[in-house]
């Protein structure tokens, strides 16, 4: 039996990802949004979000939406 051959474009379009970073701080965001744009536009299912540790203690609703991603 054959593996099921796929095309390189096929398997990118179909491809859904996500990845979540979760740092102390968010001295790294900046970086993060700049990647996040060139990434995205060279796979279309990729989905990345960053978070950062520092904030969730006076912002809970980041810790909740860092949970959700």
């Amino acid at each position: 039996m054959k593996p099921k051959r796929t095309s390189a474009a096929s398997s990118v379009t179909d491809t859904v990802v996500n990845v979540v970073l979760i740092t102390l701080d968010g001295h790294v965001g900046g970086a993060f949004n700049r990647a996040r744009v060139r990434l995205q536009a060279a796979m279309p299912g990729l989905s990345l979000a960053v978070h950062a540790a520092s904030d969730w203690d006076t912002q809970p609703e980041r810790l909740e939406s860092c949970v959700e991603d």
